[in-house]
């Protein structure tokens, strides 16, 4: 399956020769992994004399007179004042000063003095580091396409060549197939300004065909041009179509006017002068649009037809590849390298049509978007910013999320999520009052980790906990009348905070050191059976993250995190998993708990003298209960199968409340913590409810019921109506609100149609879901043909799923000029049995266990009104900050209609398994 080479080199990607002579031509890097990092720093240190070299041969100037004028070569709007450089170009222009100053500075072997040693150690770094991630600015792709290889292709009159060698067992044993989309990336990027070569073995050019097929067939075609990307040709003329606009427009950077009026022309409709005149953004007299035309007219870039009455003029196809190249949408002129870089990314204008990572119309889902972490071995961030952390309001990513969540609970949801491309990465969303962390499970110590970690993150402190929302002396978050320290140390029993660390800036050099310290540990202990060190790790992790939520409450946040567990099945099977999961809940949520100002873990559960001491004293109402300083939703494809087992190991471990506090003798508030499902009919009425308090939407009782039944149809599992997943609910009615303010169930189902085919209607074949979402968004009547082509699927597709959509709601057929169509009906014309289930909805919507006040699980009636926590002591329990509700503790009320059947009582598959892992340190074994 080898091909024979090119004559001469030439700028592409090509498959290397079997000839020896040809396989080691120019630069060859053998074990090209799929990590980029790996190997491409070493072949920018290859690159870098040649670079030198070709940099030599093209000036002899000083270096800065050089590096300047490359720079207004390749980037022309470099030195602008007006243009704000991105990153790509800043690494750019970096290296291209560096290279440049390499080259014509420390061309010769002179000994260097300790200054320039260091100098030429730094230049030489920025050279080999660009656009690996690890450069000046942590560029990627963008900044090695502008840097060498737009050097290269400026430059060498001549391709250099490239070899890279694959090792084949690493591409083979790949799992995650995105960091193998970069490497290919980066190698159609490096194909710009290089003629690059290929080695693979027969095996894995088989096995890159099947797994890339379209990078393959865009780059490695064995088809009829086998010796080379399919772009070449169609690369070059596009090249010089270009370059010839570019030399056409380039000089119109002081004449804005003309620029705005090559934008209001097109090649295919002609416009007349008058027409011209009175085009509100030219605001320009007829007289100039004649002189200006005639000007644009000698550069070629329109055409004037002058045998009418008047006078019309449209854009030529130079003039066309002018506006689109050499212009933004502004009109601003922009050089063609800047226009065409996420062109360059994955592949250039060309014939064949292909990419390394479609996406969707529309760009990805919030599904989508969150797992592609990007991999933190090449440099992607472990905590990374879900939304905008400068955005004035909550964004429909961040409400996504939060809506689900109740305070003071753990949420359960199932949701078909994937896992993360990296799963050790979080995510942090904040408001004005509340603060998100999104992060995936990884076993008890690694998920305390990446959690302290995301909550004491450099984001988390530069945008959250600052000096002026806690206050330089933490003046913020106290009664300015108590001792501040006092009440931070032996109040919220905030670790780690002695008087040397009484103001904002001391405590945080203390705290991110210990966040260090502890990261590093867990480094070392994650897969050590050093059962000890990890139970003093656990420990120290679990005081770390209820010291940190300690202030986040006080501050007035509402702080959720989302623990996401992609395989839900795999860990329900197994009995070890399943018990450290339901162990890791039992053990961590009780800790993030306060009364007031009075941390509730000391209050409940602590037995050791010198910590009892260390209390402040407070005064209780038995009847009070304690607050939790952090909401907790765990998401997972069937995670509400665990519901019973994290109830019970939940209720296990409350029982172990202090022996005082167990026999009577000491007061103190209780702590209850609900085990809430939010995919059943009271819980999705809620989700509404709340998006139409914070909207404003004034939906009536009937319709918020017809809402509930939509969502339930809509979004639940294939077997059932009676469940639903909320984050769907969530997302069709915040796309519903795009299109109205206040949206019918019709709205809200159209919007829903927009979600992918596996979120929507799965009680449906996926290609009866793209049928039926096709007529929710079509404005009129559509017929086979057109179904076809807005839906994407086959004809057979159509013929065999057409009369499962027919027996759905409102779909019904029209005659439309003697053509049958389909359309959906605006209102319901039959109720379907099929469509329409009963909901049968349990008694108990969730289950509240407690701590000491009863002894017994207390189990909640969905009838049961729920009320609200409050208290009596303010000098104890108040504080100056007062927690804001995100909902009321209870779900909304509203019950099925009374005809609906009782129901069956939830379940889990597996047998209730009690805690083995103890939680004081007079006890033995490893703590959590």
């Amino acid at each position: 399956m080898r091909t024979p080479q090119p004559a001469a080199p030439e700028r592409g990607v090509h498959l290397a020769s079997n000839k020896p002579a040809e396989s080691t031509d120019g630069l060859v890097c053998s074990g090209v992994t799929p990590r980029r990092t790996e190997w491409l720093p070493e072949l920018l240190s290859e690159l870098r004399p040649r670079t030198e070299a070709t940099i030599q041969n093209h000036s002899t100037t000083n270096s800065w007179r050089t590096s300047t004028g490359l720079c207004s070569r390749l980037h022309p709007e470099w030195n602008s004042l007006d243009d704000a450089w991105t990153d790509d170009v800043a690494e750019a222009v970096a290296y291209t000063h560096a290279i440049t100053t390499l080259a014509t500075t420390y061309d010769t072997t002179e000994e260097r003095s300790r200054y320039h040693q260091h100098r030429h150690a730094d230049l030489v770094d920025t050279v080999e580091s660009i656009g690996t991630g690890r450069g000046p600015v942590n560029a990627g792709l963008g900044a090695l396409a502008k840097g060498p290889v737009a050097l290269h292709r400026e430059l060498d009159s001549k391709p250099r060549v490239i070899t890279l060698l694959l090792d084949g067992a690493a591409w083979t044993s790949l799992n995650d197939r995105r960091t193998g989309v970069r490497a290919l990336a980066t190698i159609a990027v490096l194909a710009h300004g290089f003629c690059v070569r290929v080695g693979v073995s027969p095996a894995l050019q088989r096995h890159l065909t099947t797994r890339y097929p379209q990078w393959t067939e865009a780059h490695l075609d064995l088809t009829e041009r086998r010796d080379r990307s399919p772009t070449r040709d169609h690369r070059q003329q596009q090249s010089r179509r270009v370059d010839n606009a570019w030399a056409a427009i380039n000089d119109l950077d002081t004449e804005p006017t003309k620029r705005h009026l090559l934008g209001c022309l097109t090649d295919e409709d002609a416009r007349s002068y008058a027409d011209l005149a009175n085009e509100p953004t030219l605001d320009i007299a007829e007289g100039t649009v004649s002189r200006y035309v005639l000007d644009l007219e000698a550069r070629d870039l329109v055409t004037v037809d002058r045998r009418g009455q008047q006078n019309t003029v449209q854009l030529t196809a130079l003039g066309q590849t002018a506006v689109e190249a050499c212009l933004d949408d502004t009109q601003a002129l922009i050089h063609p390298d800047q226009r065409q870089l996420g062109e360059r990314l994955t592949g250039t204008p060309q014939e064949l049509t292909s990419t390394v990572s479609p996406r969707r119309a529309g760009g990805p889902t919030t599904e989508e978007w969150v797992t592609e972490t990007g991999e933190t071995a090449d440099d992607a961030e472990y905590v990374q910013w879900l939304t905008d952390p400068n955005a004035s309001s909550p964004t429909n990513r961040h409400r996504r999320f939060t809506t689900v969540a109740a305070d003071d609970s753990i949420t359960l949801v199932d949701d078909p999520l994937d896992e993360f491309e990296d799963g050790r990465v979080a995510y942090l969303s904040h408001t004005n009052t509340e603060t998100l962390v999104v992060l995936q499970w990884g076993g008890p110590l690694a998920t305390l980790g990446r959690l302290a970690s995301a909550l004491l993150s450099e984001k988390a402190l530069a945008k959250i906990l600052t000096p002026t929302r806690l206050g330089n002396k933490f003046e913020n978050i106290t009664d300015s009348a108590e001792d501040t320290p006092r009440i931070i140390q032996r109040g919220h029993q905030v670790g780690w905070f002695s008087d040397d660390e009484a103001t904002y800036h001391a405590w945080r050099d203390r705290i991110t050191t210990v966040r260090d310290q502890l990261l590093a540990r867990l480094a070392e202990l994650t897969h050590s059976d050093d059962t000890a060190a990890r139970s003093d790790l656990f420990a120290d992790f679990h005081g770390l993250i209820a010291s940190v939520t300690q202030l986040y409450q006080a501050a007035g946040l509402n702080l959720t995190t989302t623990l996401r567990v992609p395989d839900t099945a795999a860990l329900a099977r197994n009995h070890t998993t399943r018990e450290d999961f339901c162990e890791f809940l039992a053990k961590t949520v009780p800790k993030q708990s306060a009364y007031g100002i009075h941390s509730g873990y000391r209050l409940l559960f602590e037995d050791r003298p010198a910590k009892l001491c260390r209390r402040l004293s407070y005064d209780v109402d038995p009847t009070d209960r304690l607050d939790l300083t952090m909401s907790w939703v765990i998401a997972g494809p069937t995670i509400t199968e665990l519901h019973d087992e994290i109830t019970t190991t939940l209720q296990t471990e409350l029982a172990t409340v202090r022996e005082a506090i167990a026999e009577g003798t000491e007061d103190a508030p209780t702590l209850a913590i609900p085990v809430r499902d939010a995919t059943t009919y009271p819980a999705i009425r809620r989700v509404i409810d709340d998006v139409a308090m914070t909207h404003d939407i004034q939906w009536t009782p009937r319709e918020r019921q017809r809402l509930v039944r939509l969502c339930l149809r809509s979004f639940g599992p294939a077997d059932t109506t009676r469940r639903a997943c909320p984050y769907d609910v969530v997302e069709s009615l915040l796309r519903a609100l795009n299109e109205s303010h206040h949206p019918t169930p019709a709205d809200v189902e159209r919007a829903a149609a927009t979600l992918p085919p596996e979120r929507f209607r799965p009680d449906i074949a996926p290609s009866a879901t793209k049928l039926y979402a096709t007529l929710l968004r079509a404005d009129h009547p559509l017929g086979r043909s057109e179904i076809l082509e807005r839906a994407d699927i086959s004809a057979s597709s159509y013929d065999r799923r057409l009369r499962d959509v027919r027996a759905l709601d409102r779909v019904c057929a029209v005659q439309v000029d003697g053509h049958r169509r389909w359309t959906i009906q605006a209102t319901r014309a039959r109720q379907s049995a099929g469509t329409l289930e009963t909901h049968q909805q349990s008694t108990t919507s969730y289950q509240v266990v407690t701590s000491h006040a009863t002894g017994q699980m207390s189990t909640h009636s969905v009838c049961a009104e729920s009320k609200p926590v409050t208290t009596t002591h303010s000098m104890t329990r108040t504080s100056t900050h007062p927690c804001r509700r995100r909902h009321p503790l209870g779900d909304y009320l509203e019950e099925p209609p009374s005809n609906h059947p009782q129901p069956t009582s939830m379940y889990s598959d597996h047998p209730t398994v009690q805690a083995t892992l103890p939680l004081h340190s007079n006890q033995g074994g490893e703590r959590q």
